[in-house]
């Protein structure tokens, strides 16, 4: 994985935390390694509406807002009220801050490929090299025999300060900082590894991003800013209603009420509606916005396709928005495709009490749960 956010440990740490800052919650994963087994310590959340402000991070002319006392202030009370002692602590690097490229490299030795990587990165980097740290992985080739592509992130030394000074004020011994992307594909793409070119899709509050992994390797991922957050707006603007009942009504209905051995066009014109606030019909107002996701999606893999000649074959949902009834149906409908919802805790030894609360709740955790996974690689 990426080599200069990594920090290696003289001796494998017991336990390890992994912090996932997202835009309107912040989730903390806590996981013990007990010989080979991987066991769930805690966990916990706290939203935006705990701190009256609208989000926890904005992205903007290539600058991370975030209001890092609040931020390391909510760390601090997850931690507390969740009784959790471990300091050692990855975060997360969001996706829509993170400079995504590739490239392919003649054949060269192993020494050569990090100054070739500086010089072929500088068109793809909308910012000077020197205001952002580099990182890269071989995503195909072998070096000194085969030509090699490349998979390249860049992330401003802003955005790196920013979490160094969360964690500082969070009480926390920082050890890495990952994109998102990776933490997701950890914790979400476990055992078809050597078996399909997966799509992983995370829609977040703020944002979406589309990833394409093959041999449990990422080979591309784009992040575009159509996400939950807008969902609910639409809804508020079209039944005159404010937010908070419109994220109401997006969890309660979604896109329908009940399936059938679902199809495209039973999915858009022949399934029963739910219906509120006035006979208004939330999943026509809906599906503009969701049918504008899955385009994003299908550019990704038709662009994949054309490059590699390969096509994505099983799609894996992650994220807040998953929850919402009908997503994963209209999706598999429309792509034409296998389509399953993150499981990250599996695997992870825990009371049994917990697991569907654990299977409920886990395509939002997915970030954090590959985070605090990557302390014990």
């Amino acid at each position: 994985m990426f080599e200069s956010f990594r920090k290696l440990f003289k001796i494998r740490p017991k336990e390890f935390l992994g912090v996932d800052i997202g835009t309107s919650f912040l989730r903390v994963v806590e996981i013990e390694r007990k010989g080979q087994v991987h066991q769930l310590k805690n966990y916990g959340e706290i939203g935006t509406s705990v701190f009256d402000q609208k989000s926890f991070r904005v992205f903007q002319k290539n600058t991370l807002t975030l209001s890092n006392k609040q931020v390391g202030n909510a760390i601090r009370a997850i931690c507390k009220e969740a009784g959790i002692q471990t300091k050692e602590v990855n975060f997360s690097i969001p996706d829509f801050c993170s400079f995504f490229t590739s490239f392919e490299l003649p054949i060269m030795g192993k020494d050569e490929i990090s100054q070739a990587v500086q010089y072929h990165v500088r068109p793809y980097i909308p910012l000077p090299l020197a205001e952002v740290t580099l990182d890269w992985l071989i995503a195909e080739g072998n070096p000194s025999k085969t030509p090699l592509k490349i998979l390249v992130v860049a992330i401003p030394n802003d955005v790196i300060n920013q979490y160094k000074d969360i964690a500082d004020l969070a009480s926390l011994k920082l050890k890495i900082l990952e994109p998102e992307v990776f933490a997701l594909a950890r914790s979400s793409v476990k055992n078809e590894k050597a078996e399909k070119i997966i799509g992983l899709v995370d829609i977040g509050a703020r944002s979406t991003t589309c990833s394409i992994l093959e041999k449990g390797i990422v080979k591309t991922s784009y992040s575009f800013n159509i996400a939950g957050n807008q969902l609910a707006e639409i809804i508020a603007n079209s039944l005159n209603i404010n937010y908070n009942e419109a994220e109401e009504m997006k969890r309660r209905y979604g896109l329908l009420s009940e399936f059938k051995k679902p199809s495209l066009s039973e999915l858009k014109k022949s399934l029963p509606q739910p219906v509120d606030n006035g006979g208004q019909n939330i999943r026509k107002v809906l599906v503009p916005s969701v049918d504008s996701i899955l385009e994003e999606i299908k550019k990704v893999f038709r662009g994949f396709y054309r490059r590699e000649g390969k096509e994505t074959e099983k799609i894996i949902l992650s994220g807040g928005l998953i929850s919402m009834p009908g997503l994963k149906e209209y999706f598999s409908a429309e792509l034409k495709k296998e389509v399953v919802v993150a499981e990250p805790f599996l695997g992870i030894a825990c009371p049994s009490i917990l697991s569907g609360v654990l299977k409920k709740m886990g395509p939002s955790y997915a970030i954090a749960v590959g985070l605090a996974l990557k302390g014990f690689e």
